[in-house]
């Protein structure tokens, strides 16, 4: 039971945090916002979060043919997003890819 009530107690704590941070730009000043360094953050955190995605997805691979489909739906997405500049779009395209890739590869 302490478990539960220790696991409810996480999630709730992990809400709370999430909430307060994207609500912490909303409270800010403009002017904080709009400083040299705020506006690089800004423009480089993303690709930076999914280059560790990337590479944390690639290096938990357990085997070749895995890390091969895992590649090419990787050149999938980012030739789709290069292609249409959507996201969405290339994220759904690339699921596709590895899904349709692994069952042809019969992982």
């Amino acid at each position: 039971m302490t478990g539960t009530l220790e696991n409810w107690a996480a999630v709730g704590l992990m809400s709370t945090l999430t909430i307060a941070l994207r609500a912490l730009p909303l409270l800010m000043n403009r002017s904080a916002l709009r400083r040299p360094w705020m506006t690089a953050l800004n423009r480089d955190l993303p690709l930076c979060v999914m280059v560790i995605l990337v590479m944390h997805s690639l290096s938990a691979s357990h085997s070749t043919t895995h890390l091969a489909a895992e590649i090419v739906a990787l050149g999938v997405v980012a030739a789709s997003y290069l292609r249409w500049r959507n996201a969405l779009l290339s994220v759904v395209i690339g699921l596709g890819t590895l899904t349709i890739f692994t069952q042809i590869m019969h992982y």
